[in-house]
């Protein structure tokens, strides 16, 4: 019989209690949203909470979610094989990712909310839209945290860095496919303005939109096609380059730079590669001359999937070398979180029989 590729694997503090977090807090999104499947849903500010479909839909995805981190948290010590291990994950992915879909209109809420720094108005039926599309993202992303858990116990590999070898941190180079997705990120952005340039800069602007917060939003946007996106394929986003100057040769702190490119990667991804793209197929609630949609949509997608492309890479090049778990460097062969006492076949082979 074949043996679990996690036996042995010891979960930590953090890694045995995030799975019953996830579960209460999915199962809570779940309830709310099955008392308004059935009771009638809030107002939301148009298009509504999210365009895919609302009622049970959300209930469903959540629910599924809950019994995958459940099942994760049960397993912590236990022998699985390692199929079930990776079909749990990848459940943990399907509904992690779904909650994450079904609330792609989070960035776009939040961003209408922080205009009311700027004097925009901004109503309680906002704040309860960002709450509950904000809830669901959060949901998502707590239930794919769980199913990464889950994956690293399939894989045999160390709870914290994720590596399977202590000594084998990995290249610090960026690999070709993530340099390519930077670049077209930065093509796709450049495409973008070009288009409204030709289309009239800044013609379409709402008359209650102050003009500080449309050139702040302009600006921080030109930032995150151009400054961003290179920052996660090159050298100077990971340690601080020699023109600044008090920071020089310091390590970037890897949030600062991962938190933007996944956010905006990944609302860029929704909203238009998702929502936008769609309603353009359909030809549902899309304004704008044809060529502009052709060009804007397409640039707007391409972008989003650059970002979290070269910002997935990110994560592993700034991944710290794993500290020793037990006080002591590892022998050679031995994996990272795993005991010095075991022998080096039995780490790799996954723990002691």
């Amino acid at each position: 019989m074949t043996r679990s590729a996690s036996a042995g694997w010891r979960p930590d503090r953090g890694s045995a209690r995030l799975p019953y977090g996830a579960g209460a807090w999915t199962v809570a999104y779940a309830a709310v949203h099955a008392v308004w499947a059935s009771r009638g849903a809030p107002r939301f500010t148009e298009p509504g909470e999210s365009f895919l479909p609302e009622g049970w839909f959300p209930v469903a995805v959540s629910m599924l979610a809950t019994a995958t981190v459940l099942l994760v948290g049960s397993g912590s010590e236990r022998r699985r094989r390692t199929a079930l291990r990776w079909l749990v994950a990848a459940l943990g992915w399907i509904s992690g990712v779904s909650l994450l879909l079904y609330s792609f209109m989070f960035p776009l809420t939040l961003l209408m909310v922080l205009g009311g720094v700027f004097g925009m108005e901004v109503s309680s039926v906002d704040w309860a839209t960002l709450l509950a599309q904000g809830s669901g993202c959060v949901g998502g992303a707590l239930t794919i945290s769980v199913a990464i858990i889950e994956q690293r116990r399939a894989r045999g590999a160390c709870r914290h860095c994720g590596r399977t070898e202590c000594s084998s941190p990995g290249s610090r180079e960026t690999p070709w496919w993530a340099v390519l997705a930077g670049y077209a990120a930065v093509v796709a952005c450049l495409t973008r303005f070009a288009a409204e340039m030709l289309h009239g800069f800044l013609s379409s602007k709402a008359p209650e939109v102050p003009w500080a917060f449309l050139v702040t939003f302009v600006v921080l946007m030109f930032l995150a096609g151009t400054l961003l996106p290179l920052a996660l394929v090159h050298r100077w986003g990971r340690i601080w380059p020699r023109w600044v100057r008090p920071l020089a040769g310091r390590g970037v702190p890897r949030w600062l730079v991962l938190g933007p490119g996944f956010f905006v990667g990944a609302g860029l991804t929704g909203y238009f590669g998702v929502g936008g793209m769609t309603a353009w197929a359909t030809g549902d609630n899309v304004d704008g001359a044809a060529w502009f949609l052709a060009v804007v949509l397409p640039a707007y997608t391409v972008w989003g999937v650059g970002l979290v492309v070269a910002a997935s890479s990110y994560v592993s090049l700034t991944k710290p070398t794993c500290a020793p778990t037990y006080g002591k460097a590892p022998r050679p062969g031995v994996r990272c979180g795993h005991d010095e006492r075991d022998s080096p076949s039995d780490a790799v082979s996954g723990g002691r029989p």
